[in-house]
């Protein structure tokens, strides 16, 4: 009898925390609404579907047409989007991949109430290009000369948001979530790239996960622009383009623009590290507007491990790490009449083991950066730095609700707040 209440008290307790955790998202919203209503400002959220069967969509890009001021939707289809005060008379852009592109009037839509959106499947097949056209290794050729007339061409400030997550099934192992500047000196400019961070936080479970940090720096986040860091990309530098075959599969709309697409894989025999996926390239302007790729089977079991460990800092100490699964995707977004990046997602397996430790865990790790603005003017002011190399997660500005209320970010799949809490009852479990 006793154990039958003291799991009702334990159930009750836990949905009274995700009611108190929605009440206080809730109240969130209204004064991150009010204060950006004093400013001038608007906050726009609401949950993005498919008209056919009204399911909700994952990784929609929704953003200011043309301003370079965006998020994307979660898992649940949801969104939110802090909207400048210089913006609400502009255009909310709707897109995704396999569907149609929606405008609306920013001005048209309500203040504190749910924007409900739905998007129509785009049914149009590939659609076959005249024989000149297919040759792919020539298109990407011209596509890469011509980065210097399609991207921004000046310095800018890219004002960014990322959240790695590492998970065993359910046990979260690390949740690490950070806003920051990069200051690009433009496509063609070869000069490093500068990072300024704003925000992070970072917790790790000391207890299932204390064989392994994992970490992003600066210079991993700069890599991750395939198009500004063409040769680190691994799959458009010289070997890069002499290791792979590339077809031309048609035309397909992307996100509004009718684009080529572009599937490769790796050559028969080659020994170097090599890549499977798709590319897209705009029909008219011949910019590279989006990847999706991972590497090949013979790069994933020689080279994965490496690729994985340019990217994240990592200490592995007695453990036998396997790379299982990599996946990339890299899109871009027009800024009035030039291309920057506009989002990066990764989703990568590690199958970690230490006889040592008596642990096997599988690590799967989900990584989102989002580009949330893009400041194009010309006199930009950029005087704090982090070196190229440094962790990020060394930097932790705390916790709480409120930690991102001022910035764009991605909803999380999750209830982000009660992981970080979770991760942090582990570790005081883990000393007693």
């Amino acid at each position: 009898m006793v154990l039958y209440f003291t799991g009702k008290i334990q159930l009750l307790s836990r949905c009274m925390k995700k009611i108190l955790s929605r009440l206080l998202l809730l109240l969130l919203l209204l004064m991150v609404s009010r204060v950006e209503a004093q400013q001038g400002g608007i906050i726009i959220s609401g949950k993005i579907s498919s008209a056919g069967d009204m399911q909700p969509i994952h990784a929609v890009t929704v953003s200011i047409d043309r301003k370079g001021v965006g998020t994307s939707t979660n898992t649940s289809g949801s969104f939110l989007l802090i909207v400048p005060s210089v913006n609400v008379k502009d255009t909310l852009k709707v897109s995704c991949i396999g569907f149609k592109t929606k405008f609306l009037p920013i001005a048209d839509l309500k203040v504190g109430v749910d924007v409900n959106i739905s998007l129509e499947k785009n049914t149009n097949q590939l659609k076959e290009v005249s024989i000149e056209y297919h040759d792919g290794l020539k298109m990407i050729q011209k596509a890469i000369r011509l980065i210097p007339q399609n991207y921004i061409d000046h310095p800018h400030v890219i004002r960014g948001f990322y959240r790695m997550y590492t998970a065993d099934k359910d046990n979260p192992l690390q949740l690490s979530e950070a806003v920051f500047d990069v200051y690009n000196f433009g496509y063609s400019d070869k000069r490093a790239d500068m990072f300024k961070l704003i925000k992070a936080r970072n917790e790790k479970n000391e207890r299932d996960f204390n064989l392994m940090d994992l970490g992003q720096k600066p210079n991993s986040v700069f890599e991750y622009d395939i198009v500004n860091h063409i040769f680190a990309s691994g799959l458009l530098n010289e070997d890069g383009l002499q290791n792979h075959d590339f077809e031309v599969k048609g035309t397909v709309d992307v996100k509004g623009y009718e684009a080529y697409q572009i599937e490769f894989k790796d050559k028969p025999g080659v020994k170097d590290r090599t890549f499977r996926g798709r590319i897209f390239i705009d029909t008219k302007t011949y910019a590279f507007i989006y990847f999706d790729f991972g590497l090949s089977p013979s790069g994933l079991a020689e080279y994965g491990l490496d690729k994985f460990m340019e990217h994240t800092l990592m200490r592995t100490g007695d453990a036998k790490v396997d790379f299982v699964q990599d996946h990339t995707e890299v899109s871009y977004q027009e800024v009035g009449h030039k291309w920057v990046l506009a989002d990066v997602k990764g989703d990568d397996i590690l199958g970690i083991k230490s006889e040592q430790k008596k642990s096997d865990i599988k690590a799967h790790i989900k990584f989102n950066y989002q580009v949330t603005a893009v400041d194009t003017a010309k006199d930009i002011s950029f005087s704090s730095k982090l070196g190229r190399n440094e962790n990020i997660n060394s930097y932790n500005s705390g916790t709480g609700e409120k930690f991102w209320k001022d910035y764009n970010i991605l909803l999380s799949d999750f209830d982000a707040e009660d992981v970080f809490k979770r991760i942090q009852e582990i570790n005081k479990l883990k000393g007693k």
